[in-house]
């Protein structure tokens, strides 16, 4: 094998652009993790057990009681977007389903208790027909109604976040069974992702034949009547596009199925940190595009994939819970480099990612150094990164949902990190007096802490310290029978 190291290209960190390299090609490379390394379910001390506890029960306050129904104005039982007054986000809802199932198993709130609520979301998100097309949600619903919101950040059909909501739907189903499972199977089958393929003519060339990104209506007034696809698909290996196209190839009805096949012909973007090859998404190097698709998908127990198996050509074959190690290292690595010398961020400071910022929510990100792959034609392979990268640091804001989520990688380190963060003023309230655990966001540099919570930062945190400590919303997401059949189609292995 070659050093991977000599393909490099691209910007070093905010520095000049290094010419390309002695090209590689794709069967030069694999991402797979060497035997040594641990993969979860980790063995944590009953000390580390316990703070875990803490944290997630806190994440859980925040989407059991936010989203409880004799709320004002809440009588859906849906988590609002953020603890400020909010309409609620379809993808939160998606990670308060699955942790509800989680509470029950963490005996913070009865079977019946948690299978009510299930059955009262999904009840509110059936009746209300205006708040979807196509079977997919819209972004924002309305707490009280389920239907439109009066004010909501965008009017957008969203397929990620109707995405994130299914995940949700499919793990409450196979848990609770019942009538939670009549609703959530029926709201999963009436989606159809084929209709959501961007045709030829999109604006976007690269878009033609994936899956958009959503659908806007051409006025609000009707909104389940005239519309159109965003001219934007997703076509990188991102959590969230790895998440929306492995649901869609789910699909139970075949008309609203996609080829399998579309899976692996996403992007496989590479780039190389510490001499280690990682595909990455060029367009954000926010940390949650490497772990949102793990909350639910096992990749930890499927190990290395292999797109040739339906005929796709030219595509590094990746072991994405090790890609997503590495991406996650990387930002440990950069953190500590610090060549900004931002405060707060070090060893125990890491994990840039989406949050609320001091002037209002931002993404920042990290990014490897591009690679260069022989051959590689865009709107062909997909294989040519689309644009220079540089690293985006934001203001120094770190969001503790960040380096906690990526515990599912690195155990140790996203420990220390959370541990840490608890730390800071004003940063932790405690669960055991209601408590929601970490706020969303700080700035040591800036003296400010976030005065809210938000249920698509704190979900992701609960399932991924579940997952770490018992791959429990794993195997529940895994054994259920839409998902059963999607890995089959897409010839992908499932954990013992």
């Amino acid at each position: 094998m070659l050093s991977v190291a000599a393909g490099v290209v691209g910007c070093q960190s905010g520095g000049d652009p290094v010419a390309p390299v002695a090209p590689i090609t794709w069967r030069d490379v694999r991402i797979e993790s060497p035997r040594e390394v641990d993969r979860p379910p980790y063995r944590f001390s009953s000390d580390d057990a316990r703070f875990l506890d803490e944290v997630q029960h806190g994440a859980f306050n925040y989407l059991w009681d936010e989203g409880s129904p004799t709320k004002p104005g809440h009588a859906t039982g849906m988590v609002p977007d953020r603890t400020s007054p909010s309409p609620v986000s379809v993808a939160g809802v998606g990670f308060q389903l699955s942790a509800i199932c989680v509470g029950v198993e963490r005996g913070w709130i009865t079977r019946d208790q948690g299978r009510e609520r299930a059955e009262l979301i999904l009840r509110s998100l059936t009746r209300e027909t205006a708040n979807r097309k196509y079977g997919m949600f819209y972004h924002f619903v309305d707490p009280q109604t389920g239907g439109q919101p009066g004010k909501a950040y965008e009017h957008v059909v969203s397929t990620i976040d109707s995405g994130l909501l299914f995940a949700g739907v499919l793990t409450a189903s196979q848990y609770f069974g019942g009538e939670v499972r009549r609703m959530g199977d029926a709201l999963f089958a009436d989606a159809d992702w084929h209709t959501f393929i961007c045709p030829p003519g999109t604006k976007d060339p690269d878009s033609v034949g994936f899956i958009s990104l959503g659908w806007k209506p051409t006025s609000m007034d009707d909104p389940t009547g005239a519309g159109e696809l965003l001219p934007y698909a997703w076509v990188d290996t991102g959590d969230e596009h790895k998440l929306v196209t492995f649901l869609a190839v789910c699909a139970p009805e075949a008309e609203h199925r996609v080829d399998p096949a579309l899976y692996y012909r996403l992007r496989r973007a590479l780039g190389t940190h510490a001499g280690k090859p990682l595909v990455w998404f060029p367009w954000s190097g926010a940390l949650f595009v490497t772990f949102f698709a793990h909350c639910w998908l096992d990749y930890a127990g499927m190990g290395l994939d292999d797109p040739s198996r339906l005929g796709v050509e030219n595509r590094v074959r990746v072991d994405w819970w090790e890609n997503s190690r590495r991406t996650a290292l990387m930002h440990r690595d950069k953190a500590i480099a610090n060549p900004n010398g931002l405060a707060g961020f070090g060893a125990d400071g890491w994990g840039l990612t989406a949050s609320d910022v001091s002037k209002g929510y931002a993404v920042p990100g990290l990014f490897p150094e591009p690679m260069v792959m022989e051959g590689a034609v865009p709107r062909q392979d997909f294989a040519v990164v689309p644009k220079p990268v540089t690293d985006n640091w934001g203001d120094g804001t770190l969001a503790p949902y960040g380096a906690g989520s990526a515990i599912m990688f690195l155990p140790a380190e996203a420990m220390a990190a959370m541990r840490h963060y608890r730390e800071v003023p004003g940063v932790w309230s405690d669960p055991a007096t209601g408590g929601y655990g970490f706020q969303d966001a700080f700035n040591v540099g800036k003296g400010w802490v976030g005065k809210d919570c938000l249920a698509i930062d704190q979900g992701p945190l609960i399932l991924a310290i579940e997952n770490a400590r018992t791959g429990f919303v794993w195997k529940t997401f895994a054994a259920h029978p839409a998902v059963r059949a999607g890995m089959n189609r897409l010839g992908l292995r499932t954990r013992k």
